[in-house]
């Protein structure tokens, strides 16, 4: 399967790709909806038994290691050096952490977080093809149906071959280990083969395409069919709802309500520093133990 798709028997999986389409708008325009940390951080844990439902936990933690880079650099810098920090709310010696500045940071934050929450599930659940398919019922053209399909499914493709040109590589001798430096260095001889092999996928598959009538006109048949079920309209309903109540709270509040309190910032900076350093030391853990077989070799 040459797309991010993972194939599960879940609930998540039996939904419609319009519906799951509708999922990440709501996920969206949920974030810039509530923009109290506190409300993002209750939409984050929302999500998380729709994680589960899917049964992709660990594509799903997998895929957020490389989020919370961002999520950490985000909270640690504008801690500390954002200027539109006045309260001080926590101290590490001469460094400080300000209430106002650790809320930008957090709104930033779980605003990755939700976004990329919902883009994985949307990504890991749906099948490329099932995505054209619906895509089409909802009158999109075509071409642009298939430009998305190609998007989803020419990622994979490129991480493989570039997997194969840097074994190939290594083969002529060719040193990606070392320093960071040695590595940024390393990746230059793979850009230009990567790139052709690339180029030649794509004329091979408009030859393809071609050969199979993509540009005649007249209607297009799909071997895969989506469509609107019972627990889609169900699914839909729940959104509907929170979206609703989002709105309410927006209106009724004005946006001036924060529940946002300074031990909830600690405690998420410190979650945050604590996540990032398991990473690191797994991360640390897997370098050692590949050189120690490298010595053992």
């Amino acid at each position: 399967m040459n797309s991010l798709f993972v194939q599960k028997d879940s609930l998540i999986h039996k939904l419609d790709p319009r519906t799951k389409i509708i999922f990440l708008l709501f996920v969206v325009i949920s974030t810039f909806l509530l923009g109290d940390p506190a409300f993002q951080l209750v939409l984050l844990v929302f999500l998380l038994p729709i994680v589960f439902m899917s049964k992709l936990l660990k594509q799903y933690l997998i895929s957020m290691q490389f989020l919370m880079l961002f999520v950490v650099l985000i909270m640690t810098v504008h801690g500390i050096y954002n200027p539109i920090g006045e309260t001080v709310i926590w101290e590490i010696g001469s460094v400080s952490f300000k209430y106002e500045s650790l809320v930008y940071a957090s709104v930033m934050s779980f605003r990755i977080l939700v976004i990329g929450t919902g883009a994985v599930l949307f990504v890991m659940t749906t099948h490329p093809s099932d995505l054209a398919a619906a895509l089409i019922k909802w009158k999109v053209p075509h071409s642009a149906a298939f430009m998305l399909l190609s998007t989803f499914q020419i990622i994979p493709i490129i991480a493989r071959e570039a997997k194969i040109v840097m074994e190939a590589q290594q083969a002529r001798c060719l040193d990606v280990k070392g320093s960071v430096i040695q590595r940024v260095k390393s990746l230059i001889p793979l850009f230009a083969p990567l790139f052709i092999i690339t180029f030649m996928k794509v004329h091979q598959l408009s030859y393809v395409l071609e050969c199979r009538g993509f540009s005649t006109k007249g209607k297009k048949t799909s071997l895969r069919e989506s469509k609107i079920s019972k627990l889609d309209y169900i699914f839909l309903s729940g959104l509907l709802l929170a979206l609703v109540g989002e709105i309410y709270l927006r209106l009724v509040t004005s946006g001036a309500l924060t529940l946002t309190t300074d031990v909830l910032l600690i405690s998420s900076l410190i979650t945050v520093w604590v996540v990032c350093g398991i990473l690191a030391v797994k991360f640390l853990y897997k370098r050692v133990h590949s050189w120690i077989g490298g010595w053992n070799v």
